[in-house]
């Protein structure tokens, strides 16, 4: 049984999947000061950048909890090597839980590099540079730790960036020469059954709530939620942060199409804006940042400091459905797959959620249904799998089980793959939203099947050996019901049924320029994609980092309205990433402004 990842964390993770399916057949810091959006950023070679003193100023007024940061393989290479250290990493390198304990780890290591240059892997005599690895790490445990360092870095004009646990596919979460705000240790987690948001007026309505810290992980929220008799809406993946760039950028999860997407399910952010202030979003007060929250991506508008999401009464029971589907040849991978498309919106209105990994030999599928008994589930998907096994090429191992509660049905799947590696690698995600219409007529179908079958086989014609396609069932439902009125997130979300993700991944001994050419064929194999679905776009957290015309595909007609709001609470531009609203004002670097 498996509660799989809501996109690629791996390929490391996905070549172990495909094994178990394959062996189954056998003090304050100062104030900010004028903004300094004419500027480029302070780097370490230049006269402005803080001594050692300055640095000292900032470590005290955070608690002594200022790190020099160094790559999470630093101790595993020459000059710096030290045995007993590097056999430690060695046995955490791979894994997510060990990485978001490193303040200079993020999970895909190619964000780790920088102009080809990194501190990867094992190999003592390799070189270790610094790469993206930012230089300074502020372990923030309070609102006032926080408030302090973007203090320091408006007043020395130095990049900033943010990290919880560095699951991020588009490498926000890591950048150069930066002072990097680790908030992991937030982590607080309280519930109110009775909340109502700060500035309502006396009589509003209220809504049970969760109310939590920074740094805190779904599973956490998950077992949490069951103790008090909840759910919550959040991602598959439970080592993925909860309050940052995950609701931010939308929030998909298995329960979406019961509940909506994570943002709409958002009834509050305290958030420290550019300006070093502690602001209260909601639909009461400073009502655009709660719109921009909701949708318009992590660290772009500021740092959230506690996020209150809505509970849901518990299920009364879910199903999960769990099988591998092994079979040879393009033709038989082409009917199942057919197949399998054509049954998505029957299985939505029935109420089933989740995700299909679909390989060259290889089908992959985890799929929930909420609230139902077992007869219902097993009868709702024996069309299909009796179908499949009609082809007779095809080898089906697999069930429906039945779970108590939402927690069993994780904790289920989390202690499957807990000791499969699923971080540590270099991927690279491409995406798409396929609308419902897609799947409502045959010539639809078959458009969308040779779409993905053509994809897969521009990956592996280029050498990419799995040419990983990633099918999430999290749209349609109740997610077509917000609208932007209400939340900032991609419209195109309203009308898709699917989720699709490619993924794509390479060595760390491959050379620059072959991981350009890898990164560029991605974008040109998911063009397939964006042909057949017009008007659509792509999740903003599981996407495309070369996805063209991108504030169009990740954040459709809300784009304008966001860029104003950002302009408003961020004018010298203190949070930049890549693909955020606004980065289109900085060089590709990120250190200056491209107005000046």
């Amino acid at each position: 049984m498996y509660m799989y990842s809501t996109a690629v964390q791996s390929l490391a993770l996905l070549t172990t999947l495909l094994a178990a399916a394959l062996s189954s057949t056998a003090t304050a810091a100062p104030q900010a000061t004028t903004p300094v959006s004419c500027h480029c950023r302070c780097l370490p070679f230049q006269p402005c950048w803080p001594n050692e003193s300055t640095w000292s100023t900032l470590d005290q007024a955070v608690g002594g909890r200022l790190i020099a940061t160094k790559p999470a393989a630093y101790a595993c290479h020459d000059p710096h090597f030290d045995s007993a250290t590097c056999q430690e990493i060695q046995k955490g390198y791979y894994f997510d839980y060990w990485r978001q304990r490193q303040p200079g780890a993020v999970q895909q290591t190619n964000w780790e590099v920088l102009d080809g240059k990194a501190c990867l892997g094992f190999n003592q005599t390799a070189p270790c540079d610094q790469g993206a690895v930012p230089l300074y790490t502020v372990n923030a445990t309070s609102i006032e730790d926080i408030q302090n360092t973007v203090r320091f870095a408006v007043k020395h004009n130095i990049r900033l960036v943010i990290k919880n646990t560095g699951h991020d596919y588009l490498g926000r979460s890591i950048g150069a020469s930066s002072l990097n705000l680790w908030v992991y240790y937030m982590k607080s987690i309280a519930f109110d059954d009775n909340f109502v948001p700060d500035g309502a007026a006396n009589g509003t309505s209220s809504n049970g709530a969760v109310i939590l810290g920074s740094g805190v992980l779904w599973k956490d929220v998950y077992k949490a939620a069951d103790e008090h008799n909840v759910i919550v809406v959040g991602g598959a993946e439970g080592t993925v942060g909860a309050s940052g760039g995950f609701c931010q950028g939308g929030g998909h999860s298995p329960i979406s199409p019961r509940h909506g997407l994570c943002v709409d399910n958002v009834l509050q952010y305290k958030v420290v804006t550019a300006d070093g202030d502690l602001k209260v979003a909601n639909v009461y007060q400073n009502k655009d940042l709660f719109w921009a929250l909701r949708g318009g991506g992590g660290a772009t508008f500021g740092v959230v400091v506690e996020a209150v999401y809505k509970t849901h009464s518990p299920f009364k029971n879910i199903n999960q459905a769990t099988y591998q589907l092994l079979f040879n040849g393009t033709e038989t991978a082409r009917k199942v797959l057919s197949r399998f498309l054509s049954h998505q919106v029957e299985w939505s209105e029935t109420g089933w959620s989740g995700y299909s990994y679909f390989l060259r030999d290889v089908m992959l599928v985890s799929y929930y249904l909420p609230d139902a008994n077992i007869t219902t589930a097993e009868n709702s998907l024996s069309p299909f799998l009796k179908y499949v096994e009609s082809l007779g090429n095809v080898k089906i191992n697999g069930t429906v089980y039945s779970f108590p509660t939402f927690w069993s049905c994780f904790q289920a799947g989390s202690a499957a793959t807990s000791n499969d590696t699923n971080a540590g690698t270099n991927t690279l995600l491409g995406s798409r939203l396929i609308p419902r219409r897609n799947f409502e007529s045959s010539k639809g179908i078959s458009q969308l099947t040779d779409a993905l079958i053509n994809i897969q086989g521009d990956l592996l014609n280029y050498g990419n050996p799995l040419g990983v396609l990633i099918t999430h069932l999290v749209a349609g439902g109740q997610v077509t019901k917000g609208t932007s009125a209400e939340t900032s997130v991609l419209p195109a979300w309203r009308k898709a049924l699917i989720h699709i993700a490619v993924g794509v991944g390479w060595e760390n001994t491959t050379p620059l320029a072959e991981q350009k050419l890898v990164a560029r064929k991605l974008t040109e194999a998911t063009q397939r994609l964006r042909d057949i679905t017009p008007g659509s776009g792509a999740y903003f957290n599981e996407a495309d980092a070369n996805e063209p015309n991108w504030q169009k595909n990740f954040f459709g007609s809300n784009y304008a309205r966001l860029k104003v709001i950002k302009d408003k609470v961020d004018p010298a531009g203190l949070f930049v990433c890549r693909n955020c609203v606004g980065s289109e004002d900085w060089s590709q670097d990120f250190i200056c402004p491209r107005r000046q």
